[in-house]
């Protein structure tokens, strides 16, 4: 289930050449805020209506759960992410560049149609490199994919189980 990780530095490595945008532009200013607002309220209408306004042609994405190429690859994906979903909602707290990646920070908040009585919330940080139109070339996402495993049926009650060991394990 795991994705090949070996695949993210080779997608870095190819896009260390790919011109960016312009530090503190109207160009960079509006990517970032696209960005944000693509994000906002996560579903398969926000999906369908704004992907290909954030994402180049030749995206590379990568997940927890997954690592796709290319924006038809990428739009299935969320596609099929936002369908169990009832609402989901990315709060980006903070954006920052460092070169040519920005690293956003935020928060999810998500209820799936399954457990409508028990939302989820969590924290994640996403790397991102923009090409010189503003558009996404790379993201990985990092977050506490517990937080969703925690809810399920089997492996929620091990991964309860696991982390409560963890947490008395620390208290000694």
């Amino acid at each position: 289930m795991s994705p090949d990780w070996s695949r993210k530095q080779g997608i870095l490595h190819r896009t260390d050449s790919v011109p960016t945008m312009e530090p503190d532009s109207a160009l960079e200013r509006d990517a970032l805020q696209r960005f944000k607002d693509f994000y906002e309220v996560y579903s398969s209408k926000s999906i369908a209506a704004g992907i290909r306004e954030v994402y180049a042609d030749n995206a590379w994405f990568g997940d927890p759960f997954q690592i796709v190429e290319g924006i038809d690859a990428v739009e299935h994906y969320f596609l099929v992410m936002a369908e169990p979903v009832e609402s989901c909602t990315f709060e980006v707290e903070a954006i920052q560049r460092c070169g040519k990646d920005y690293y956003a920070r935020w928060t999810m908040r998500l209820v799936s149609r399954a457990a409508k009585d028990q939302p989820i919330e969590t924290i994640g940080l996403s790397h991102v490199r923009y090409n010189a139109a503003g558009k996404i070339i790379f993201q990985q996402d990092y977050w506490d994919t517990g937080a969703m495993f925690e809810r399920l049926p089997v492996v929620g009650f091990w991964t309860r189980f696991v982390k409560r060991r963890i947490e008395k394990s620390l208290q000694k």
